[in-house]
């Protein structure tokens, strides 16, 4: 849908910039020359006088320029808006998540986040393909995470208290699996449905 949204706007703009450079072209080129001329309305003129030339021909159809003009400044926005979903689906996680894993990027880094369970979600191994109509619905983890920011400080002797209970300190990202991470393929497959 944003895609979508984003090719109609880039061809919205595309369309005024044909319409008003057939307007310009048909007042400066064709009527002072004969309609036989070749030759485009920006030959010869500077960039001042070309400026000034495209804000008569916005001035002079103002509906035409109205919505061009519109189209070109929210083009790149449903653009970015498209890129940065393309990126999400990359990384295997929504918008709401991603604020998420920010928080939980900033607790592991400060030694706060302790980890219980084997890494890899229980009905796959790491990099294997899933099938099924929904990929993201067969899949489960047995690994928890703790985050013991509201506690005490980290040392060593509360690491330790932690690992002999059955605990281990994280200390990247990496080991904690994302189970909505399936690859990026995966990932569109899942938001598509298909198999």
């Amino acid at each position: 849908m944003i895609l979508s949204l984003a090719i109609l706007l880039s061809y919205g703009t595309y369309l005024c910039y044909l319409l008003l450079d057939d307007t310009l072209q048909d007042v400066l080129v064709r009527r002072s020359a004969g309609m036989e001329t070749r030759s485009h309305w920006t030959v010869g003129r500077t960039y001042r006088q070309r400026f000034d030339l495209w804000t008569w021909a916005f001035t002079g159809d103002v509906r035409i320029g109205a919505v061009g003009l519109l189209a070109l400044f929210t083009a790149p926005l449903a653009w970015g808006l498209f890129l940065y979903h393309v990126y999400l689906i990359w990384a295997g996680t929504t918008t709401n998540e991603s604020f998420k894993w920010e928080e939980w990027k900033e607790d592991v880094a400060d030694g706060f986040v302790y980890k219980n369970g084997p890494a890899i979600p229980t009905g796959r191994k790491h990099n294997d393909t899933i099938t099924g109509s929904k990929l993201s619905s067969s899949i489960s983890s047995s690994q928890r995470l703790i985050n013991k920011v509201s506690q005490q400080p980290w040392s060593r002797e509360n690491d330790l208290d932690m690992q002999r209970s059955g605990w281990v300190r994280v200390l990247s990202m990496k080991e904690v699996d994302n189970i909505y991470d399936l690859g990026f393929m995966n990932n569109l497959k899942d938001i598509f449905h298909t198999s």
